[in-house]
C-alpha cells in the first residue's frame, strides 16, 4: 500500500506564494572540511581559508556563501560568485581539493558580544541552524550531506575557543593571539559546526568512558553544579533507554551571553544561554534539567542521525522533546511526566487555536525555520508518545535502536522511522502515520455517560468532533477507568467509527469515570461530567491528568462549593501541578469567596510553584486594595522565590491601582535570576495602563538594559496604543541588532493590530535576518490586513444598509403622501 501524505494540509500556515520544497540535489560530496579562521572582534570580521576535500560526480559544485569577499580559489578550472552562491568548475569528475581564501563581515551566523555584556570579556559564537553558516563560511549549507571537519580558530588572548570533536592543539602566537585546532572525526552536517570564543571557568567529569566538560563565563564556575549536575545521569539514561551508547568521545556544554535560543545541539559541543545558570535561591523552582536533557538527546536524534531535509525536522525536535520528558519520568516520577505531557498538549493547542495548523511533516514552506514550531516540538513529542503506546514501549525502544543503528552518522526521513517501527512491532502503521504525522489537526472526542438503574447498565458514548482541518475519523483506542462501589473497572475502547456507544453491565452506580487517565493519546476530550462527580472525586482520583481536567470543569461552574473544594486541593493535593491548576481556577472564578480562599492558602502553602499559581490568580481581582497589599508584600519579600515575586509583580499591575506603581518602580532594580523580577515589574507597570508609567517602560527598551528586560519592555509597549512614541519606538527596535528584541517587536505588533505598523512589518517580513522574525511579521501583517478588509466589508455593508434605509424612508414618505391624499 502506498501512503497518501497530506490528507489534511491544515489552515493558515502556507501563504499563497509558498511551494513544496524538496531535498537539494548535488553532484558532489564533501568528505572533509578544514577551516582556518581568524576572528577580528573590533571589526566584527572573519578571515578564512577553507580547504575542502570532495568527490565530484560531474564538473561543477555549488557552495553557499553570502556577502563574501572572495580573495582566492585554488583547485578549480574556474569559479563564479554572485554574492550568494560560489560555483566551482572542474575538469571532469573525481577527487578534488579546493582552497578558498575569503573575508566576511557576517550579519548573522557569527555573533559578537561586547565585553560590557560578556562579564568583562568579549564573546564570539556561531549559530548555524537551520542555514546561517553560509554567512561566514563557504559551505554546502543543507542537512543532507555529512562530513568530517577541522577548525583552526585564531582569537585574541586571553580568549579560548571551544568547538566540535577533540582539541588537537593550542598555540600562543607572537602577535598576542592564540590558535585552537579542533577536529571532528565523525561526519556531521554543516549546521552543527560550531565555535565559541570567550573566557571561561571550566569543570569536567567522566561517565562510562565519556568526558563531560562544562564551560561557563569566567567568574560563574560556582553555578555549574546547579545547572549541570544531572548531565551524567542524562547521558547514561539515554544510552540505556536507546540501547545505544553515547556516540562520541566527549560532550561539552558551553554557556554564552546573548545566545539567540535556549540551546543548540552542535555535535559534541552544545551552546547554551548563560540565563540557564542559576544560584541556590533560583534553584527553588527553576531547573536547567529540561534544557540539558533536550540538547543531550539531540546527540542521538539530530547529530548521530540527521533529518534528510527540513520537512522532517520532527525527527530531530520531537524526539528531543519526548526523550526530555522520558528522562523527567525517570528522574522525578510518573506524575511529573504526565503533567509535562499535559502542558505540551496545551502549548500545541495554543498555537493551533491562535495561529495555524499543519501536518507534522510538511513540505510547503518558504523558510526552514518556520517549521521549528509547536507542531514540531510538543505536538510531535505527543505523536511519538501515542505511537509508543500503540506499539508498546518495548517495541518502541527496539525500533529507536534499529533506526539509530541503521542510519548512524547519516540521514533519514520519516518513512525510515515508520519502517523501523513496523519491523520491531510487527504492526502496519501507515494509517497511524497518515493521520498523526502527514495530516494536520488532532482527535477531539466528546464523551457522555449515563447510569440506567433499571437495567444496571452504564451507557458511555464517544463522538469524534474534530474540526475540518483534521481527518474526519481517527482510528484510536482510549483507556476508560470506571470507579464503582470501591472497585475499578478498566476497559480499552476502540474508536474506529466517528460515533461509538457502549453498554457495560455494572453491579453498582459508577461514582467516577476517567477517560485516557495516562494521556496515552494525542487528543482533546470534551467530557459531559456531572458537577457532583467532579466535586466528590477531584480529591480522590489517582490520575493527575483526570484531576486537572476535573479542575478545568469545576472552574466553569464556579459557586461556593467549588471554591471550597479547590481550596482544599491547593493545600492538600499530593502533586504540586494539580494544586497550581486549582489556584489558577480560583482566579478564573473571581468571586469574593475565591479571593478569600486565595488569601488563606497563600498563608499556608510553602511550595514555590504553587505559590506562583496563587499570586498569578490574584491578578484577576481588579481594583482590590486588599489583594494589592498582599501582592506588594510578596514582591518585596526576598525570602520568596524570584519567580513568585515576578508573578506577583505582574499580578500587581493587573489590579490597575495607582498605589501599586511605587512598589513596581522599586522592583525594577531588584536583583534576580535572568532579571525576572525587573522584567515582571516592567510588565506589571504596563498592565496598569497608567500614562505616568510610560517613561519607566519605554526607556527600558534601550541597549543599556539586560536583554530580558528589553524584551519585556518592548512587548509592553503594546499596552500604550494611544502613545505616538510607541510606534516610533517599535519602528526603531524593528532594526535592532538583538534578534530577541525584534521577535518582541512582532509580539507587540500582534497585540496592537494597528495599520500604522504595516510598513514596518512588511519590511521585517522581507528583510529581517532571522527567518522566524520574517514569518511572524508576515503573519501579523496579514492579520491586520484581514481586519482592515473586514472593516471595509462592514463599512460597505453599513453604507449599503444606509442606502436601503434611505430608500425605505423615501418609500414610506411617498406612501404617506399618497395615503394623505386618499
Amino acid at each position: 500500500m502506498t501512503t497518501q501524505p497530506y490528507l489534511k494540509a491544515g489552515r493558515d500556515f502556507a501563504f499563497p506564494d509558498y511551494k513544496p520544497r524538496y531535498p537539494r540535489q548535488t553532484s558532489f560530496k564533501i568528505n572533509h572540511y578544514r577551516l582556518e579562521l581568524k576572528v577580528d572582534i573590533e571589526d566584527r570580521r572573519v578571515d578564512g581559508y577553507a580547504e575542502i576535500r570532495l568527490t565530484s560526480n560531474g564538473s561543477m559544485a555549488e557552495l553557499d556563501a553570502v556577502d563574501f569577499q572572495i580573495l582566492e580559489v585554488t583547485g578549480v578550472k574556474e569559479r563564479d560568485y554572485d554574492g550568494k552562491l560560489l560555483t566551482l568548475f572542474f575538469d571532469g569528475a573525481g577527487e578534488k581539493v579546493v582552497g578558498i581564501r575569503y573575508r566576511a563581515w557576517p550579519r548573522t551566523g557569527v555573533h559578537f558580544v561586547e565585553k560590557e555584556k560578556g562579564y568583562g570579556f568579549p564573546f564570539v559564537w556561531s549559530h548555524g541552524e537551520p542555514e546561517y553558516h553560509r554567512n561566514w563560511m563557504p559551505i554546502y549549507d543543507y542537512p543532507n550531506m555529512k562530513f568530517t571537519t577541522e577548525l583552526l580558530v585564531t582569537v585574541p588572548q586571553p580568549l579560548e575557543v571551544v568547538s566540535n570533536g577533540e582539541l588537537l592543539d593550542r598555540r600562543n602566537n607572537a602577535d598576542g593571539t592564540s590558535t585552537f585546532h579542533w577536529q571532528m572525526d565523525k561526519p556531521h552536517p554543516a549546521y552543527l559546526i560550531s565555535f565559541v570564543a570567550g573566557v571561561f571557568d571550566k569543570d569536567e567529569e567522566m561517565v562510562d568512558g565519556v568526558r563531560l566538560e562544562y564551560y561557563v563565563p569566567k567568574g560563574l564556575g560556582k553555578l555549574v553544579k546547579n545547572s549541570f549536575n544531572k548531565t551524567a545521569d542524562i547521558i547514561r539514561f539515554f544510552s540505556n533507554y536507546l540501547n545505544y551508547p553515547y556516540p562520541f568521545k566527549s560532550y561539552r556544554q558551553v554557556c554564552v551571553p546573548e545566545f539567540v535560543v535556549g540551546g543548540m545541539e552542535n555535535t559534541t559541543a552544545t551552546t547554551l544561554t548563560d540565563l540557564t545558570l542559576h544560584d541556590d535561591h533560583a534553584h527553588m523552582d527553576f531547573s536547567s534539567d529540561p534544557l540539558v536533557a533536550h540538547e543531550a538527546a539531540h546527540q542521538w536524534f539530530g547529530d548521530l542521525v540527521t533529518c534528510r531535509d527540513w520537512s522532517h525536522i520532527w525527527l530531530n525536535e520531537s524526539f528531543a522533546t519526548y526523550l526530555e520528558n522520558l528522562y523527567l519520568r525517570h528522574d522525578k516520577g510518573n506524575d511529573e511526566f504526565l503533567y509535562e505531557l499535559y502542558n505540551d498538549l496545551q502549548s500545541y493547542l495554543d498555537e493551533y487555536k491562535r495561529r495555524y495548523s499543519r501536518p507534522v511533516v510538511y513540505r510547503v514552506y518558504k523558510y526552514p525555520e518556520e517549521l521549528f514550531d509547536r507542531h514540531a516540538y510538543p505536538k510531535g513529542g505527543l505523536v511519538l508518545h501515542t505511537i509508543k503506546n500503540i506499539v508498546g514501549e518495548e517495541s518502541f525502544r527496539k525500533a529507536l535502536n534499529l533506526f539509530l543503528t541503521r542510519h548512524q552518522y547519516s540521514n533519514a526521513d520519516t518513512e525510515d522511522l515508520r519502517k523501523a517501527l513496523e519491523e520491531s512491532s510487527g504492526m502496519m502503521l501507515e494509517k497511524v502515520f497518515e493521520q498523526l504525522v502527514y495530516s494536520a489537526g488532532h482527535p477531539v472526542v466528546k464523551v457522555s455517560y449515563r447510569w440506567e438503574p433499571e437495567t444496571n447498565l452504564f451507557k458511555i458514548s464517544f463522538k469524534q468532533v474534530q474540526a475540518e482541518d483534521s481527518p474526519e475519523t481517527y482510528g484510536l483506542s482510549l483507556d476508560v477507568v470506571i470507579h464503582s462501589g470501591g472497585e475499578k473497572v478498566e476497559r480499552k475502547i476502540s474508536l474506529e467509527e466517528r460515533e461509538t456507544t457502549l453498554f457495560l453491565s455494572m453491579k453498582n452506580r459508577p461514582e467516577h469515570v476517567c477517560v485516557d487517565p495516562e494521556l496515552k493519546v494525542l487528543r482533546v476530550l470534551d467530557i459531559e461530567r456531572p458537577l457532583e462527580e467532579a466535586l466528590s472525586m477531584v480529591e480522590k482520583c489517582g490520575s493527575v491528568v483526570c484531576r486537572i481536567e476535573m479542575i478545568d470543569s469545576l472552574a466553569k461552574h464556579g459557586g461556593r462549593r467549588v471554591v471550597e473544594v479547590l481550596e482544599r486541593v491547593i493545600s492538600g493535593d499530593p502533586f504540586w501541578g494539580v494544586s497550581y491548576r486549582a489556584a489558577k481556577a480560583l482566579g478564573e472564578i473571581k468571586t469574593e469567596e475565591a479571593k478569600a480562599a486565595l488569601l488563606r492558602v497563600l498563608q499556608k502553602v510553602k511550595h514555590p510553584k504553587i505559590r506562583r499559581g496563587i499570586v498569578e490568580a490574584r491578578g484577576s481581582f481588579e481594583k482590590d486594595t486588599e489583594v494589592m497589599r498582599m501582592l506588594a508584600k510578596v514582591v518585596e519579600d526576598t525570602v520568596e522565590s524570584y519567580y513568585v515575586r515576578q508573578a506577583a509583580a505582574i499580578s500587581l499591575g493587573r489590579l490597575k491601582l495607582d498605589e501599586a506603581v511605587p512598589v513596581l518602580v522599586k522592583a525594577l532594580d531588584y536583583p534576580s535570576h535572568a532579571h525576572v523580577i525587573p522584567s515582571g515589574a516592567v510588565q506589571g507597570l504596563a498592565e496598569t495602563g497608567l500614562e505616568k508609567v510610560y517613561e519607566h517602560v519605554s526607556k527600558r527598551v534601550e541597549k543599556s538594559y539586560p536583554t530580558p528586560v528589553r524584551v519585556s519592555a518592548t512587548v509592553a509597549l503594546a499596552k500604550f496604543p494611544e502613545k505616538h512614541e510607541t510606534y516610533t519606538l517599535l519602528e526603531r527596535l524593528s532594526e535592532d541588532s538583538n534578534e530577541r528584541v525584534r521577535h518582541a517587536v512582532v509580539a507587540a505588533a500582534r497585540e496592537l493590530m494597528d495599520p500604522r505598523l504595516l510598513p514596518m512589518l512588511d519590511k521585517m517580513a522581507e528583510k529581517d535576518l532571522n527567518e522566524r522574525v520574517r514569518r511572524g511579521a508576515r503573519e501579523v501583517s496579514k492579520k491586520i490586513r484581514d481586519h482592515l478588509e473586514k472593516g471595509v466589508e462592514y463599512k460597505s455593508l453599513r453604507e449599503e444598509l444606509e442606502k436601503i434605509r434611505e430608500e425605505n424612508r423615501r418609500l414610506a414618505e411617498r406612501l404617506y403622501r399618497v395615503e394623505g391624499k386618499v
